[in-house]
């Protein structure tokens, strides 16, 4: 039943509003569905949050939901008259609505000038133009074109190394956070991360709408990707956002950052999503390009999480091809010997930490079929996926949401269970749910996990080797 260990997002849009479409999409193999909070309408958001409950429950699975806030993105003036800059022209840029010509461009954000700093790039669209900053000082920017482009009214631009003039949480994003917390979303995804204390922020301002899903740090800026460690110890996952770290940093350094960041958010056991542009072609064909099939192969030999569809899904004219094509191009990949970015001998801290690490390994040893761990919220079965061995993990919580926020984990198949009173009915029940669950023949050979106050946090210590009766 678990032939594919690498998780599978896919982003919501007109595409898969049609009747039929989201339980297709299911039925293909998604894990979690995205709603990208810059677009859309919140009554969209709410509707298509509303239609993945209902496609979870009809298909009997668990499926994630996760809000993308689109967070503080930088626009050029609506006012400016479109036009291409050369390489080495000379632009001067400011906020406001002051009067633009051909060398003044203005933004839509009235302190861009404090924005800039001496490192500061300034990127138009998908990269191109992109100008050094020569000078700055009050009322404007002074930018030497590295590159040719075209400049265009409300033009997205980046600046690398900004001050941190723009807030990292909008109004917009505001209302997003509590939408989300309303809706019960199982993860919240925050764009544009700079540093931890934007993930905190975004903790905080969850919290105080009684939420308690996970946080995805999107990482997209150069200053993320440098303060890399302390993003992860604060976030309970990251996204390997390529698109916008492509515009800033320059399509040269993705590959790296990404297989970098795989590595270290799996070393420290939390969860890491490959996005943007994995199967493009396939907005518009059915099948995707050779080049597309080696970078999901590559993310998935990496040691991935999930794996994200955007457009193809959203918008594209075969969402549940694109979702067929990424669970086979998963599912081959994982045949690969060994997953690179497994953890390996880490720090196990805890005795309960070192106790799911020793039941991963017994489950490879005495080759069982499956590792079952009952679990309260869901850290048993994050402390086992992150070795990244074949066995799939069955995880069995009390409660629903925490099943749907295990959605993303590699290798973690959710499904509930009833509190017990004893061990002894612990045992006996996880059996009896994971062989109905996974369909498991009587006599196959599990390992379960347990600890003596069922239904309580950290307290996992007992390992048994059991059948399936």
């Amino acid at each position: 039943m678990f032939s594919r260990r690498t998780k599978i997002v896919a982003t919501l849009g007109p595409a898969t509003d049609p009747p039929g479409v989201l339980d297709s999409l299911v039925a293909a193999g998604i894990d979690c569905a995205r709603l990208n909070c810059s677009h859309g309408t919140t009554e969209e958001l709410r509707r298509r949050a509303t239609e993945v409950r209902g496609a979870a429950a009809r298909a009997r699975r668990s499926v994630g939901l996760m809000f993308d806030l689109q967070g503080p993105k930088l626009r050029l003036a609506a006012s400016i008259a479109p036009r291409i800059v050369q390489a080495g022209e000379i632009v001067t840029f400011f906020g406001g609505d002051a009067a633009v010509s051909d060398d003044r461009v203005a933004v839509d954000f009235a302190d861009f000038p404090r924005l800039v700093s001496e490192r500061s790039e300034i990127v138009i669209g998908d990269g191109v133009p992109r100008l050094v900053v020569e000078s700055f000082g009050p009322g404007e920017v002074v930018a030497r074109a590295l590159s040719t482009g075209e400049l265009a009214p409300r033009k997205g631009i980046n600046v690398t190394y900004a001050r941190p003039e723009l807030p990292a949480i909008t109004e917009k994003d505001l209302r997003d956070i509590a939408l989300a917390a309303e809706l019960g979303a199982d993860f919240v995804a925050l764009s544009f991360v700079r540093s931890a204390a934007d993930i905190e922020q975004l903790r905080t301002l969850l919290e105080e709408h009684g939420w308690s899903g996970r946080t995805v740090a999107k990482i997209e800026k150069v200053e993320a990707y440098e303060h890399l460690d302390e993003i992860i110890a604060v976030a309970d996952g990251v996204m390997v956002a390529r698109g916008d770290y492509g515009v800033e940093a320059g399509v040269a350094h993705v590959p790296l950052m990404q297989k970098d960041t795989i590595y270290r958010a799996t070393q420290a056991g939390k969860l890491v999503i490959t996005a943007t542009q994995m199967l493009e072609s396939m907005i518009h064909a059915p099948e995707p390009t050779r080049a597309e099939a080696t970078d999901v192969a590559n993310a998935v030999i990496d040691g991935t999480s999930a794996v994200m569809l955007s457009a193809e899904t959203s918008i594209g004219e075969y969402p549940v091809e694109a979702v067929r094509e990424m669970s086979q191009l998963a599912e081959a990949a994982e045949e690969f010997p060994v997953i690179h970015g497994r953890a390996r001998a880490g720090v196990r801290d805890t005795p309960a930490a070192a106790v799911m690490h020793a039941a991963v390994e017994l489950a490879e040893e005495l080759d069982a079929v499956a590792l079952l761990v009952p679990t309260s919220l869901g850290g048993s079965p994050r402390a086992c996926a992150k070795y990244r061995r074949r066995r799939p993990i069955i995880a069995l919580p009390h409660e629903q949401a925490v099943a749907d926020q295990l959605t993303l984990e590699w290798g973690v198949y959710a499904r509930t269970m009833p509190i017990s009173e004893s061990v002894d009915e612990l045992i006996e029940s996880a059996l009896l749910t994971a062989k109905d669950f996974a369909g498991l023949p009587t006599g196959a050979r599990v390992i379960i996990t347990a600890g003596r106050r069922t239904g309580a946090t950290g307290a996992t210590n007992l390992i048994t080797v059991r059948e399936i009766p």
